[in-house]
């Protein structure tokens, strides 16, 4: 490059600097400073209370006498009928193995049995099919990516579902009776195949089985729950798990759909937290250890003595949820307030001759609006909507949905026109 090319782009380069020195003292002086706009959008949030909370629900053991290899005929949570086999108990292990593979082929039979197909599908059912099954695939790799195997096999049998009637559609063949034949045939020879005694467990009444005790239930009782004292609450720390209870036990039943929680709370906190609201109202609880899945619950009552500064709540439920974790004693969060509007940041909020509100462009004119702030936090609030009843309807004197409101900005006002 010569000496007479560096000279000219050096000069082309200042003075390409001065006119951006210039264009921006042009804006600022008409502006103010640069503007920074944000669009409002919809949101919701949330204040909870952290505490620890046992759960209660009625428990009845199942016990079984004499030693040797389980075989269990339903899944942890499935429903039982009174008088049901739960389970056998084999002398010998691999009997108890033969067992299990006839339950496998048995629970194979009811899944085609219920993908047979009845009637002739169309295009529309066949989307439907594809649409639950994309809907069920989500659903596990969603349990997998949270942890919770459980939920993610508890789904795997409905997608089995699906996809063999997706199969039988394509294929036309209408059903599986080939199949079952053959399994029917494979269990009659695994049959044959038991060699050794066994006992078998039934339920002496209808409930939801599940496997396992942890010891706690002859200690969580319904009984201790409905006397409840402010002693007897701070005893159950001290409480430890009954390990005959564990080794004589071969699971539990649930035998009722409802059951609770209690939590300790000082009693301001219980003040803030009832305060206003009916005795029907549902308080929203989560629960991290289910991926903070979120149950409504009823608060029953409260357990309340006058030389305790705390008192005990007892909330109830009777949702069932699929692969809830029910560990005996666990944190939650109850959530005492909820809010829903427009979120901005908190820099946009103004206060203009005593209205609190915010600066909006509408087109490239600068437009004051009212903002009432339900919530702040994290350098971002909630704003009130302006017609709850319909978040869309927009207003001209109030924020409104994805209205863009001015973040920063000075020498700003109403009906000053932005060039």
């Amino acid at each position: 490059m010569t000496l007479k090319n560096l000279t000219r782009n050096i000069i082309i380069g200042i003075a390409a600097l001065c006119l951006m020195a210039y264009a921006a003292i042009q804006i600022s002086l008409s502006v103010g400073n640069l503007l920074e706009v944000e669009n409002a959008v919809y949101s919701t949030s949330n204040k909870t209370i952290p505490a620890n909370a046992y759960i209660f629900r009625d428990e009845d053991p199942v016990l079984a006498a004499g030693e040797g290899s389980p075989c269990y005929f339903y899944a942890d949570g499935e429903k039982v009928f009174k008088n049901a086999e739960i389970l056998k108990i084999y002398s010998l292990e691999k009997d108890a193995e033969i067992q299990e593979e006839i339950n496998a082929l048995n629970k194979k039979i009811t899944l085609l049995e219920k993908s047979s197909i009845t009637k002739t599908y169309s295009t529309t059912d066949l989307e439907a099919l594809d649409s639950s099954i994309a809907s069920k695939i989500f659903n596990i790799i969603t349990a997998v990516g949270g942890g919770s195997l459980d939920l993610a096999s508890l789904n795997e049998d409905d997608l089995l579902i699906l996809m063999n009637r997706r199969s039988a559609v394509i294929t036309a063949a209408g059903g599986y009776d080939y199949i079952i034949d053959t399994y029917k045939n494979k269990i009659a020879q695994l049959n044959l195949m038991l060699s050794g005694s066994s006992s078998v467990v039934t339920t002496g009444q209808t409930g939801y089985f599940y496997s396992t005790t942890d010891g706690y239930e002859n200690i969580f009782t319904m009984n201790l729950l409905n006397n409840l004292t402010m002693e007897d609450y701070f005893s159950l720390e001290t409480k430890m798990p009954d390990d005959t209870l564990i080794a004589r036990s071969k699971g539990k039943l649930v035998t009722s759909v409802k059951w609770y929680i209690t939590v300790c709370l000082d009693k301001r906190t219980i003040s803030r937290l009832t305060e206003g609201k009916p005795e029907s109202y549902k308080y929203e609880i989560k629960f991290p250890y289910s991926d903070n899945k979120t149950i409504k619950m009823k608060l029953e009552k409260v357990v309340s003595q006058t030389d305790y500064d705390n008192a005990v709540l007892v909330f109830s439920s009777d949702v069932q949820t699929e692969g809830f974790n029910y560990t005996r004693m666990q944190p939650v969060e109850i959530v005492y307030e909820y809010y829903e509007g427009l979120k901005i940041p908190s820099a946009a909020i103004r206060v203009v001759d005593g209205i609190t509100g915010v600066y909006t462009l509408d087109g490239n004119v600068v437009k004051f609006k009212k903002a009432t702030v339900l919530n702040e936090e994290n350098g971002y609030c909630i704003c009130r909507l302006p017609y709850q009843e319909d978040i869309n309807k927009l207003s001209s004197t109030s924020l409104s949905l994805y209205d863009p409101v001015i973040v920063a900005g000075i020498g700003l006002y109403e009906g000053k026109i932005i060039k």
